[in-house]
């Protein structure tokens, strides 16, 4: 029989555990699932030493400092916007953000061996199964000639879950945290899965994520390369397989298909937009507002839009130079400290920190990943996961 959770978990591991079940799945049930860690962490800290080591995880964190510069710079920008009454949705996100991430360290320090990886493997594994079901079983919506696997999500925000569970599946079955060999064939039914759930969200910025985590993951782990190699042909295969199945035999003049050209014309405003507001952008959430002022006509009959499918020019029209450099800042910190816990460590979760900060980088070129807060909670748990210090391996069996 396999074990999901320890029976002697902690509220704390619970509903941690909790949450990573159900981010794959639902926002609204994540986020109860985040109110109930938050008030396991109140009564945690009601003791004097648990309540000094969160204060501690938190002042000791370089990512949660840059995340409140980030939410810092919003908030001035949405101060010298047009209306903060249209920015007020998107300081939320930024506050729904730094507290998603102030959860998962604060948890993380005082239950460092918390049972995520089969938390995370039941989640992605039911998402898998659903999207699937839903490409071989239900008729097509007319965009493609097999349904796009979405699970609860939009296809895009599916295809970027399932690639940060593959790439999580990978690091386990070259890392894993138990010998039992029942644990490692799950392991690989689950990654399995998850892959052709992506390879069935035709989601091509989600399967070239993976193909540059993939090579992440080689940087850390010579002996992956030829997994790597592997994770990259299929990639790529999928991503013109995908092409074909929603734009058929289009000629090689048209192979960047409408809604690439869509994105050229988006980003074209966006970075106008910059151009006249350089400092602090046009205001949090005001691209919608403005996009009509840059662009006139409507693009495939849609006008306004209210993202500029790049998540920084976007960030640029809206935040301007103060705005961009905090999200470099904040990226760059994600980026070394998991770079740092990939090298010093042999697990699989700080493997996995490290291709995911690589794969949601590249995801951003052509989304606004980082804004869509089911995503970016859920890539933040998975950092958290990685970068934790932990006293070992731990005994999770998935």
């Amino acid at each position: 029989m396999i074990r999901l959770l320890p029976k002697d978990a902690s509220a704390v591991s619970l509903t941690l555990a909790a949450a990573a079940i159900l981010l794959p799945l639902s926002l609204g049930a994540s986020n109860l699932a985040l109110g109930a860690l938050s008030l396991a962490l109140l009564w945690r800290m009601r003791r004097t030493e648990q309540r000094k080591a969160v204060f501690g995880s938190w002042r000791g964190e370089p990512a949660w400092s840059a995340l409140i510069l980030y939410a810092a710079a919003g908030s001035l920008a949405s101060s010298l916007g047009s209306d903060m009454g249209v920015s007020a949705h998107d300081c939320i996100k930024d506050l729904h953000r730094l507290w998603s991430l102030s959860l998962f360290v604060a948890a993380l320090t005082l239950e460092p061996e918390a049972p995520l990886w089969p938390a995370f493997a039941s989640g992605f594994a039911l998402a898998a199964a659903v999207g699937i079901a839903q490409s071989a079983f239900l008729p097509s919506d007319g965009t493609s000639t097999i349904l796009r696997a979405h699970a609860y999500v939009h296809p895009v925000t599916y295809g970027e879950q399932m690639a940060f569970a593959a790439l999580g599946g990978l690091c386990w079955l070259r890392r894993p945290s138990t010998p039992d060999t029942r644990a490692w064939r799950w392991a690989m039914v689950v990654t399995i899965l998850c892959a052709a759930a992506l390879a069935l969200s035709q989601t091509r910025a989600a399967l070239l994520a993976i193909c540059l985590g993939s090579i992440a993951v080689a940087i850390l782990e010579p002996r992956l390369r030829r997994w790597a190699a592997a994770a990259i042909a299929l990639g790529s295969l999928s991503a013109i397989a995908g092409h074909l199945n929603r734009y058929g035999t289009e000629s090689a003049a048209t192979f960047i298909p409408r809604e690439q050209q869509t994105r050229l014309a988006l980003w074209h405003g966006a970075w106008r937009m910059f151009r006249d507001h350089p400092w602090t952008g046009v205001g949090p959430g005001h691209f919608r507002t403005q996009f009509t002022s840059y662009f006139s006509g409507t693009i495939e009959n849609q006008s306004p839009w209210g993202t500029a499918h790049n998540l920084y020019l976007h960030q640029a029209a809206e935040r301007g130079l103060v705005g961009v450099a905090a999200l470099a800042g904040l990226f760059a910190v994600l980026l070394w400290r998991s770079w740092r816990a990939g090298r010093a460590r042999s697990d699989a979760a700080s493997l996995w920190a490290f291709a995911a900060v690589t794969a949601f980088l590249i995801m951003n070129i052509t989304e606004t990943a980082f804004q869509n807060e089911q995503l970016a909670t859920l890539f933040l748990l998975v950092w958290a996961f990685g970068t934790a210090r932990r006293s070992g391996k731990g005994a999770e069996i998935l």
